[in-house]
């Protein structure tokens, strides 16, 4: 990135109300490739590119989870200044980083969208995930791509049959624009105290796929249910912890309902 690239580049599309999109780690604004549309047809899209990801600027590598989470939303202020309402939804660790700034920003969020969200206390007792390490790849092209492909089915997706070329371009370029360890913000710990403190209208969104031994779905959504009752919770058929894109029709369906109420 240049010195000149912004903390948090933004791409808007749409008009009418502000709607604020966060990816997941390890990822982009890309990762909201099939809702931007569907969701600008009636709101003002902002799909962010966090700091370190993406277009945005660099921050040091020793940051921590807290110091992150202060940067965003000061850059946050900056992008978004004044008191207009704000619509804000988070996928993975941008989960996470949605429902803090919902804590911080107050009355001026009305309505906080979490897709399979980061943010939990971290656990021990999880499994590790079988994922392969990009940097074996070396300068063999052919062989990235490959292991974009097996991560994408450890960590993001149900199916083979959800990853086109396409796909693997999205992943290939967000590795390739990654530049901050999520898990300090996505095992930070912070979910659950900023939901008990929320003032806003929650809706939760989980793939029916998206439950592993090292991310099992039904410990996460009643972590969440023990702060936030009753729980607007709904699962995700045919799709895997990604799944705003793997079951994309019917995401844009829940975020379309939700926000527009």
């Amino acid at each position: 990135m240049t010195d000149s690239a912004p903390v948090m580049a933004r791409h808007t599309r749409g008009t009418g109300p502000d709607l604020v999109l966060f990816h997941g780690g390890m990822g982009c604004w890309q990762h909201w490739a099939r809702n931007i549309t569907p969701l600008s047809a009636h709101f003002t899209v902002h799909a962010l590119d966090q700091p370190s990801y993406g277009a945005s600027a660099e921050v040091p590598r020793e940051m921590t989870g807290a110091a992150y989470l202060d940067l965003v939303h000061e850059a946050f202020l900056q992008l978004f200044p004044g008191q207009s309402p704000l619509r804000l939804a988070g996928f993975s660790f941008g989960g996470a980083i949605a429902a803090n700034l919902a804590t911080r920003l107050g009355a001026r969020v009305t309505h906080l969208c979490l897709i399979s969200p980061g943010g939990f206390p971290a656990r021990s007792n999880y499994a590790d995930r079988p994922t392969r390490s990009y940097k074996s790849a070396a300068a063999d092209e052919h062989l990235f791509r490959e292991i974009c492909r097996h991560n994408l089915l450890v960590n993001m997706l149900s199916s083979p049959n959800s990853i086109t070329e396409d796909t693997l371009d999205i992943q290939a370029y967000c590795v390739r624009h990654t530049r901050f360890n999520s898990r300090k913000v996505s095992g930070g710990g912070t979910l659950l105290g900023d939901l008990a403190q929320l003032r806003c209208k929650l809706r939760l969104l989980w793939g029916e796929g998206d439950d592993s031994i090292y991310r099992p779905a039904d410990d996460l959504i009643a972590q969440v249910r023990s702060v936030v009752e009753p729980l607007d919770l709904h699962r995700i058929p045919q799709a895997g912890h990604w799944s705003a894109y793997e079951n994309a029709p019917e995401v844009n369906h829940l975020m379309l309902d939700f926000f527009t109420t």
